[in-house]
């Protein structure tokens, strides 16, 4: 019998956490275990609030933050949580979710200017629903905010440099404190990281934290079959 039914993989953009959610879903597969991975952006993600306004993959937020008010993506993303909850429950497949529990959501939440008691609150109320699915969680770690992020854009060149700068700033969070460009993008990352980090250490499930996988996924890849190995089945 399965001791997991969702795994979730989060950390700042630019982490490796699409890659990782990968490498989850090869993992089980080559287990013979059923899954499905849910990207990061996918048509019909059965929880991300606003369908196609979701801010990810190449959308901007703009559009959903003229249309959603912080309690009504609350209310969207939680009868979200509920419709796929219960389908989940009614199947052994194991869920792998790219970017999630906190960067499609809380924050999305914190753009919008949540405050955090309303942020931990809300986490606490997804956490609630997921409980029953025996959630796991890989963070992947980058350190320092702006150095990851300064380095990742080196890498990985102008375009997503272009893209992280227009999806980071083009929030309300941004405007009210008058953030923009890449300086302004750091700035948001650093305090999205601080709040990740928070998130993760109050995550009352288990999780795998993983540091510099950048430098070395080998060891990254045998930490993460080891901890599939330690709760995918009940003992």
């Amino acid at each position: 019998m399965l001791g997991t039914r969702i795994v979730f993989v989060d950390g700042l953009p630019g982490a490796g956490k699409s890659t990782t959610a990968e490498y989850v879903a090869g993992e089980l597969e080559q287990r013979g275990i059923p899954c499905r991975l849910f990207p990061e952006r996918e048509t019909d993600h059965p929880l991300n609030v606003g369908g196609d306004l979701h801010p990810s993959g190449n959308t901007t937020g703009a559009q959903m933050f003229a249309t959603y008010s912080i309690r009504s993506f609350i209310e969207e993303s939680v009868a979200r949580w509920n419709a796929f909850v219960a389908e989940a429950r009614g199947s052994e497949r194991v869920n792998v979710l790219d970017s999630y529990p906190f960067q499609n959501s809380v924050r999305v939440l914190s753009q919008m200017d949540a405050d955090p008691v309303t942020l931990a609150a809300y986490q606490s109320r997804v956490e609630a629903k997921a409980a029953g699915l025996g959630p796991v969680l890989i963070y992947l770690d980058p350190g320092d905010a702006e150095r990851a992020v300064r380095a990742i854009a080196e890498q990985r060149g102008p375009a997503w440099t272009e893209y992280v700068i227009a999806v980071v700033t083009e929030c309300p969070y941004a405007s009210s404190r008058g953030l923009h460009g890449m300086d302004g993008a750091v700035a948001i990352m650093q305090a999205y990281k601080s709040l990740l980090d928070e998130s993760v250490a109050r995550f009352p499930f288990p999780k795998l934290v993983l540091s510099d996988c950048h430098r070395r996924w080998p060891d990254c890849h045998s930490r993460i079959r080891a901890f599939l190995d330690s709760h995918l089945l009940l003992r």
